[in-house]
């Protein structure tokens, strides 16, 4: 049992950074967590049944249980109280259920290292399997893989020069730095053999040879690629404020950033270049922690870096202790580098194996802070042998808690997977099968806003391409009715799933708007929509937008200039918010104003660009209408829009809209 676990760990410590699979939405770090987490389960198992075994139980006490318990007990609270899609913040990746696992991995892997040649095969393990990362790194940096990956659709995502198993490079940047501290250290405190030496030394070349090459990949991509943006730390911070406004303790959920940042970033972001984006993480990981698991995971994460520092500086002063120290020392840098930059699946994870090797090394050298604890509840027999009633009790409660959780595991994972397979129909145009697909994934696993949302899309665009068709029949008008109410209702599943995501919203209120012509009563479902979606994201001038052209379509301008004014207040350069209100003003027949948001247009657009063309052409003609004169413009294209109603599918007679969309259930 001991040498199965300690081959689990070891596969799981080496393959954790470079393992991927191209059959779930998220190529990366959705399957490096199901890996995790299958492993752990697995370990967890061969752990009771080797307590049952020795009929004793013994278990590893070392300085770093007490945090990890307030780890996990901060953040499984703060999901179950705060967080609105309760099954999302444990399966998505990084949020609680990664936190669990990995608190769980430390405590169970470190049992599993019976000497000191197992540890330093885990630690070069790690350290060759960084190296790995380095090379593909290098490899790919350089462009070579492009020239030898055939052109296939399949291996398409592997033809880009700034592709890495984790993910992203900023991803690899970070875990092959956080290995470094760990070779240097041992490079330093162990010259027993000259080989190890020169090993080490490789090591260390190539690291630091791919950190060069992945930063130039990084801060000079390839055309069509970008740049890395983060969130500032000021805006981070006021984020982080807003959300302890609703709850100090708890913060308001794991996985829940994204939602923070709608409802409660600064003004400030709609003056910078990134202002359309929805950041889905703040400035650091700490920030972070602070507004989503609140002051009692912030505090909890802090008491763990603190305890291991504590260790770190103990193992200094111990001899022969280069591996606890190295692996210490190589944590508390990746704890370091989480103050400047958000955290990450990958280095996380590594941060935490890590900790496991430090504590192990930290046991072999027979120290006092880690140790072994036998808390067996032991019976005497007749025949001298013993039962051991609290190794069964522990082995029935691992069951107990490990069934259920691999079938959920199972029937998550088949989910991403079908839901995979869902956007390669639709790439391909085939909509049937997308549309069979996505149900299945929802069966699957019903409780994912993500699946029910592209389902709602899926059914519009079904509806509206049998409606395109010329000489309907009264059974494809019947089956675009049925398509519309099942559009609208998985859109306001997804609205009940995840009531806080601005997206939901959205994409209710784009459902509506398509049907202005085609279901009674969408005007009012609509500008509901829509004005919720702006509760969510106040401070959005698209949102603004979107809902003007609304009340324009519906010729109510008074309210199309009230929004669309908004929406120029809040970004006073964003030129499509003064055209829109401009046309608002134009219908109102308020021409002076008209010219003044048109001139305003004209100032703000490339004077080089079609759309100035377009806005001096607009501009001359309000002009004429308000008795001056202008030099014409030459025609040409355009970007500019206008709040123009989108194609919509026309059956007859309309449906009435209540009747098509019963009530939303998770």
């Amino acid at each position: 049992m001991q040498k199965i676990g300690f081959y689990i760990t070891l596969a799981v410590i080496s393959l954790f950074p470079l393992f991927f699979l191209p059959v779930t939405s998220d190529f990366y770090d959705f399957n490096k967590f199901i890996f995790l987490s299958v492993a752990t389960i697995v370990l967890t198992i061969l752990w009771g049944v080797s307590l049952v075994i020795e009929k004793q139980v013994k278990v590893t006490r070392s300085p770093l249980g007490l945090p990890l318990l307030f780890i996990a007990a901060s953040w499984i609270a703060s999901t179950v109280l705060r967080s609105p899609n309760k099954l999302d913040s444990f399966i998505n990746p990084g949020e609680t259920g990664t936190v669990i696992v990995l608190c769980l991995f430390v405590f169970i892997a470190t049992n599993f290292f019976k000497n000191k040649k197992e540890i330093l095969t885990a630690v070069y393990s790690l350290m060759a399997s960084i190296g790995v990362l380095s090379l593909i790194t290098i490899f790919w940096g350089t462009g070579l893989a492009a020239k030898i990956i055939p052109a296939s659709p399949n291996l398409e995502f592997l033809r880009s020069v700034i592709w890495a198993p984790t993910g992203s490079l900023i991803t690899t940047i970070l875990a092959i730095a956080g290995i470094l501290p760990l070779i240097i250290v041992i490079l330093i405190k162990d010259r027993s053999s000259r080989t190890k030496s020169l090993i080490l030394s490789a090591f260390l070349l190539i690291n630091i040879t791919a950190i060069t090459v992945g930063s130039y990949r990084l801060f000079n991509p390839p055309t069509g690629a970008a740049k890395p943006v983060f969130l500032s730390i000021g805006s981070s911070w006021s984020i982080a404020l807003e959300s302890l406004k609703t709850s100090p303790l708890l913060g308001t959920g794991p996985g829940t950033f994204t939602e923070d940042f709608t409802r409660f970033k600064p003004n400030s972001e709609n003056s910078k270049p990134s202002w359309n984006l929805r950041f889905n993480t703040g400035f650091n990981q700490y920030l972070n922690i602070l507004t989503t698991v609140g002051i009692l995971g912030l505090v909890s994460y802090a008491f763990l870096v603190l305890r291991t520092f504590y260790i770190t500086s103990k193992a200094f002063k111990l001899p022969n202790s280069s591996i606890a120290l190295a692996a210490g020392i190589s944590a508390l840098f990746i704890f370091a580098t989480q103050l400047v930059l958000p955290g990450n699946l990958t280095t996380i994870g590594i941060s935490f194996f890590l900790l496991t090797l430090c504590l192990a090394a930290l046991k072999q050298l027979g120290t006092s802070m880690v140790h072994d604890s036998n808390i067996d509840i032991v019976a005497s027999s007749s025949t001298g042998n013993h039962s051991t009633i609290l190794a069964w009790i522990i082995l029935a409660l691992i069951l107990i808690v490990s069934v259920p959780s691999s079938v959920v595991i199972y029937k998550v994972y088949l989910a991403e997977v079908l839901y995979h397979k869902a956007l390669v129909y639709a790439s391909q145009d085939n909509g049937k099968a997308t549309y069979d697909t996505l149900l299945r994934a929802i069966t699957t696993n019903p409780y994912r806003d993500t699946y029910r949302l592209a389902y709602s899309q899926t059914n519009f665009l079904l509806a509206n391409s049998i409606a395109s068709n010329q000489n309907l029949k009264d059974e494809d008008r019947n089956t675009v009715t049925q398509l519309i109410q099942r559009a609208i209702q998985e859109a306001k599943n997804a609205v009940a799933l995840n009531p806080n995501k601005v997206a939901n919203a959205e994409n209710l209120g784009n459902i509506y708007r398509n049907l202005l012509n085609f279901a009674q009563g969408a005007d009012s479902w609509t500008i509901a929509a829509y004005q919720q979606a702006i509760v969510l994201d106040p401070l959005n001038p698209s949102l603004r937008i979107t809902l003007g052209s609304v009340y324009y379509t519906l010729k109510n301008y008074d309210d199309a200039i009230r929004i669309l004014q908004t929406a120029t207040d809040l970004k006073p350069d964003f030129a499509n918010a003064h055209y829109n209100l401009s046309l608002a003003y134009s219908q109102k027949g308020d021409y002076p104003k008209a010219v003044t948001e048109m001139q305003t247009v004209t100032q703000l657009v490339d004077s080089s660009s079609a759309d100035f063309t377009k806005a001096q052409e607009e501009l001359a003609a309000l002009k004429k209408k308000v008795g001056e004169t202008t030099p014409p413009a030459t025609p040409s294209a355009s970007q500019l829009t206008k709040p123009e109603q989108l194609p919509t599918p026309k059956i007859t007679p309309p449906i009435k809209l209540e009747e098509a969309t019963p009530s939303a259930t998770p």
